[in-house]
């Protein structure tokens, strides 16, 4: 991967980190109003994990010589804590996004520092895409009425 490939990734994923981030705040303030405090701080952990990893891709760039961009990725804002979790896992299987940067990972032979940064957020998509699997499944067994009575604060 070029440094010029290397340095839109980065921009690429930092927009997008960037702007998901701020979905999940908006979702934790509209589910945190609705009483669903349990899901309101997994959307919380959410965006502060997405704001991290948007960071470090900007400070990526900067330390690669690159410019960062500013930019938004339009996102849907759900009143339903099932429409989200259907959209983040949607956005899974369509984006693959694990399987994306697990093949930009293997592409940073010469570049370990961004190889890391990359594996760095493959755990942490996988770990967020596990997570949805798991809710998504629990609502199919316990039903969408008692789950909600389960986010409850």
């Amino acid at each position: 991967m070029t440094l010029e490939e290397k340095i839109t990734m980065l921009n690429t994923y930092a927009k997008a980190w960037y702007s998901s981030s701020q979905a999940d705040y908006i979702h934790e303030a509209i589910f945190r109003g609705q009483g669903f405090d349990k899901f309101a701080d997994r959307c919380k952990e959410e965006g502060d994990e997405e704001l991290e990893e948007a960071k470090n891709c900007t400070a990526r760039v900067v330390a690669l010589g690159g410019k960062p961009e500013i930019g938004y990725i339009e996102q849907p804002t759900f009143d339903e804590i099932r429409d989200l979790l259907q959209d983040w896992h949607d956005g899974f299987i369509e984006q693959k996004g694990v399987e994306e940067l697990e093949r930009i990972a293997s592409e940073l032979t010469d570049d370990s520092i961004t190889r890391k940064l990359v594996e760095s957020f493959i755990e942490c998509e996988a770990e967020h895409r596990e997570w949805v699997a798991q809710h998504l499944a629990i609502i199919k067994r316990i039903g969408y009425e008692n789950y909600l009575i389960d986010q409850l604060g």
